[in-house]
């Protein structure tokens, strides 16, 4: 026997599950989940080391079924199984590979807090301070939201910056509005390069040692220069990243219901991989949010045009001359989230094809000079990750080849699953959301990765096909819905491969011969399929928007009076926006009824606001209930609502929630029509 054989056959053997009780089956799974729970509870805030054990055993385990899925459940008895069946296997390695990449990037983490407050001193101090220059770009968003962006910007605590708007639209009421707010106010003739092309357009016309860019929709903290402008007594540091933050919640957590329970999409990444990255020199500047120094970004040419991820760029051609990009993990300003799911997948769709692009251009991760291999090899994962939706495709409709044709692409036993990859299954749910500090759930990242899958795929391969082919649209700010809306172009691939799947498993079942069949394929595929229908079934809830408020509210609790000429009530905030407050007051001296007009004292703002009265409510015990909306209200009133609402220090405080409690919004996810609850 060739010694190839013999090894291949022995591998088999190693790997062939026992003829056990299911029972029996699951204990080693239940034992390493207790094992990893154990160590979640005596270190709830993961350590490097306690991190570099975890992905030790989710690596084993990974490894461990990946053996077993090659030597025992290949099906290669003809050539359309055996495609069918290696594309699988393909699709599963390249999952692993990217979960296997990202534990390990993720084991070491800087916190840069202690050194922002070391280095902050000589700024409070002024022994140390730059002239910056606040760039604001600017395409289609509304006035209001520019004026908050404005203001923040201007509010911000630090002696020598100029506020610059760059209005790639050329609009008289935004110069108008630049002017009424004594801001700079900046346009060019043509929008060629896009936002890259806005902000080079107006690095000759300023003048500041270090840069600020913030998104038009960003509104700074004041003290976001103190935190930021420290680190750059460094001559090496050629650029400070900070999180985007958001202060509403993303359309996947709105239109489900589970704005309390879901964090933002994107804070994963800000929160938890940036910080990772900042081990390697690995910072990818994501182009808002950030401060840069003018003369590192003359040495490579201004924002670079290659590619619509001009940010990406940005970051590879100062790393490779050598300069520190650091992330500062604070949420030092607040920005806006896609209104609607159709804008929130029209900007994901933007940025895979922008990253995949970086693949065509001439100086591109793989031959930049001046790279170090660690920092190659984190841009190349960060490229890996817009493909992951093909890999989610094809797990969506695998199952049918065995519904539909009686294919059987995976020859599993259910002892080979609960022995091999249930493990696996459960230590990667326990491991995740813990080594993310509760910023993710793995049952939550299957729900994104599904609703990406079909039109990112569709753009990967028209990237490939067309790297530049395709244009791009800016995501919409200042646009809310007040109606219920239906994205039927996201919807219908969902609800066919719904239909599909759902179809396909009820004629499996109605006309299997029941004395013939094999257990195992039909148990393992009706997992697997009733598992996809209820990722598909979240998904086609999430692509119905639901109406939104005009403004975004905070809950802010502070003192506050209702005053007439005559009578005061006295009482506190409940919530806040721009347009307007919930109160609860206490009565009145002879228990008048609330005024349809009056103003309206909050102690955090030091000055009177005119309100009207929109709705009032009377407890039992006397206390007022009431929404009030702000009416007529000055330049000056709103610049210290603005400050109040958006730019406190330390206001914007993270989501984090428990496994258990995102689990069980994932389940209550399946029986909840909620856009159809929230519009009856």
């Amino acid at each position: 026997m060739p010694i190839g054989l013999f090894w291949w056959r022995q591998a088999q053997v190693w790997f062939r599950p026992p003829n056990l009780d299911w029972k029996i089956l699951m204990l080693p799974a239940l034992g390493w989940a207790i094992a990893l729970m154990i160590l979640r509870e005596l270190f709830p805030t993961p350590t490097a080391w306690t991190r570099g054990l975890a992905a030790t055993l989710l690596l084993l385990l990974g490894g461990r079924y990946e053996l077993w899925r090659f030597t025992n459940t290949l099906n290669l008895d003809d050539p359309l199984n055996g495609t069918l069946s290696l594309l699988l296997f393909v699709m599963e390695l390249v999952t692993f590979f990217n979960t296997a990449a990202f534990l390990l990037q993720t084991i070491p983490s800087i916190d840069r807090t202690p050194e922002a407050d070391r280095l902050s001193q000589a700024v409070m101090a002024r022994t140390y301070q730059p002239t910056v220059d606040v760039l604001i770009p600017s395409y289609n968003e509304p006035p209001e939201v520019l004026r908050r962006t404005i203001i923040g910007c201007q509010a911000m605590d630090y002696g020598p910056k100029q506020v610059y708007l760059l209005d790639d639209m050329r609009r008289p009421p935004i110069r108008t509005l630049a002017a009424e707010l004594g801001c700079h106010y900046l346009d060019r003739p043509d929008n060629r390069h896009a936002k890259a092309g806005n902000l080079n357009h107006a690095l000759p016309l300023t003048h500041g040692e270090l840069i600020v860019v913030f998104d038009a929709d960003f509104v700074p903290t004041t003290d976001f220069l103190t935190r930021t402008v420290g680190f750059f007594q460094d001559a090496k540091v050629a650029l400070v990243q900070t999180p985007q933050n958001f202060y509403n919640e993303d359309p996947v957590s709105v239109n489900l219901g589970l704005q309390s329970v879901l964090t933002n999409e994107q804070t994963l990444f800000f929160r938890y991989i940036q910080p990772s990255r900042d081990a390697t020199n690995s910072v990818i500047c994501c182009g808002s949010s950030f401060v840069i120094r003018r003369s590192a970004l003359d040495e490579i040419g201004g924002i670079p045009t290659e590619s619509i991820t001009e940010d990406f760029f940005t970051s590879l051609h100062l790393q490779g001359l050598g300069y520190r990009i650091k992330y500062l993990n604070e949420a030092v300003s607040a920005g806006m989230s896609p209104e609607n799911i159709g804008d929130y997948i029209n900007q994901r769709l933007r940025w895979g094809q922008g990253t995949i692009q970086t693949l065509f251009c001439t100086t591109n991760i793989f031959s930049l000079p001046g790279l170090s291999l660690v920092q190659r090899v984190s841009h190349s994962l960060g490229l890996l990750y817009w493909f992951l939706s093909l890999p989610r495709l094809i797990f969506l409709l695998m199952p049918l080849a065995y519904l539909l044709f009686e294919l059987a692409p995976l020859r599993a036993t259910v002892e080979g699953i609960l022995t091999f990859y249930v493990p696996y299954y459960l230590c990667n749910i326990v491991a995740f959301a813990w080594l993310t500090g509760g910023r993710r759930s793995a049952f939550w990242s299957d729900v994104y990765e599904t609703l990406l899958c079909v039109p990112m795929t569709m753009t990967i391969f028209h990237t490939l096909w067309r790297p530049f082919g395709k244009g791009f649209k800016v995501t919409p700010k200042g646009i809310a819905a007040n109606q219920l809306r239906v994205n039927w172009r996201l919807i219908w691939p969902l609800v066919a491969l719904m239909g599909l799947s759902l179809g396909g498993l009820l004629l499996r079942l109605a006309s299997s011969d029941w004395s013939t069949i094999n257990p195992d394929s039909l148990t393992v595929n009706v997992i697997w399929t009733v598992y996809n229908l209820g990722l598909l079934h979240i998904c086609i809830l999430v692509a119905v928007d639901v109406p939104q408020r005009s403004h975004s509210r905070f809950v802010l609790r502070h003192p506050c009076q209702l005053r007439t000429a005559t009578t005061t009530w006295q009482g506190y905030s409940l919530d806040m926006s721009e347009g307007g407050a919930a109160l609860c007051l206490q009565p009145a001296p002879g228990n008048p009824e609330l005024p349809t007009e009056a103003e309206l004292w909050i102690d955090a703002l030091h000055r009177p606001l005119p309100v009207r009265l929109r709705w009032q409510q009377q407890n039992p015990n006397g206390v007022w209930a009431a929404g009030v909306q702000f009416e007529g209200i000055s330049l000056a009133d709103l610049r210290s609502l603005v400050i109040l609402l958006y730019c406190q220090p330390g206001q914007w405080t993270e989501l984090v929630i428990p496994e258990h409690v995102t689990a069980w919004a994932w389940l209550r996810s399946l029986f909840r029509l909620y856009a159809l609850a929230e519009t009856r």
